[in-house]
């Protein structure tokens, strides 16, 4: 059963001007991302469109990454979805495919409460099988329901339930994960401007949207982390920092597709009704970027 460890890009997935899956586009950023020492691929998320796909494009999506990666790196899949059956027919295809893992953010739009929270990832976890790990994922300010503590301890005593990835910014509630939980029980952070005290608190690596663009920063800063070399560790989070406010958080997919572009890849489009930014953007953006580059 392989694990998320370490830096998991939260993978864009690239579109062209007419909204098609551009596959070349897709496979020269996998690739990029490997060269540059990202630990894993974390598909079809937030960062990843996933909810502007219906489920056959997400499942072909899942397909080419596990082609393009070629064993390379572990891929995980974000297979979140209501209903419930969606969820479990796209982790059962993940599984038959060759995805190591998946995850899947709580029922999205619907004011769902803690017990069918519990019954939806019950549902999944029992879909796949207990040698096929699931991770949890909490991003309240999206999804409209949040994973509370008590729930992510009860969901870890099931065997493939192995992890969760945390969107919040709110650092107590990532510590309650951690010390509600057993340390075989992985959790992730998903705030880029965070992974630092994160790993400090026992986070096993993060997830991260914005290592689309600077990959090798992320990889910097995790291996800085793990050798203990806190003072440079400082020095390259402050940079993660600041990378991810002139990306938007990553909260506008545009910004971080122009900055792939900028990193000198194909140029790709989010789908609509998502648009893309200016040219007097795209230059502060490109003058921004040198910046960070030249402190790596």
């Amino acid at each position: 059963m392989k694990r998320m460890k370490g830096i998991n890009t939260a993978l864009l997935t690239p579109f062209t001007k007419e909204g098609k899956l551009d596959k070349e586009a897709l496979k020269d950023h996998i690739n990029f991302l490997v060269e540059k020492g990202v630990h894993g691929l974390y598909i079809l998320g937030t960062t990843g469109e996933a909810f502007l796909l219906d489920k056959e494009e997400r499942k072909e999506v899942a397909e080419l990454a596990v082609e393009y990666a070629d064993g390379r790196v572990p891929i995980f899949a974000m297979i979140g979805s209501i209903p419930t059956s969606n969820a479990c027919e796209l982790a059962v295809h993940a599984k038959e495919v060759g995805v190591s893992g998946i995850g899947a953010i709580t029922p999205i739009y619907h004011c769902v409460n803690q017990q069918e929270i519990k019954e939806y990832y019950h549902a999944i976890a029992k879909s796949v099988g207990e040698d096929y790990p699931l991770y949890l994922y909490n991003l309240p300010g999206r999804s409209g329901s949040e994973l509370l503590p008590e729930t992510v301890t009860e969901l870890s005593k099931i065997i493939n339930i192995v992890g969760i990835k945390n969107s919040m910014s709110d650092m107590i509630r990532l510590n309650n994960f951690i010390n509600k939980t057993d340390d075989n029980f992985d959790v992730l952070q998903g705030c880029d401007p965070l992974i630092l005290p994160a790993m400090v608190c026992g986070a096993k690596g993060a997830v991260s949207g914005i290592s689309n663009v600077f990959p090798e920063l992320f990889v910097k800063l995790y291996d800085l982390t793990m050798n203990e070399n806190y003072e440079e560790a400082r020095r390259i989070q402050k940079l993660c920092t600041e990378a991810t406010i002139i990306l938007k958080e990553g909260a506008n997919l545009a910004y971080l597709k122009t900055g792939v572009e900028i990193r000198g890849l194909k140029k790709t489009y989010t789908h609509k009704p998502l648009l893309d930014i200016s040219e007097e953007e795209i230059k502060a953006l490109r003058n921004d970027m040198q910046k960070i580059l030249e402190q790596i």
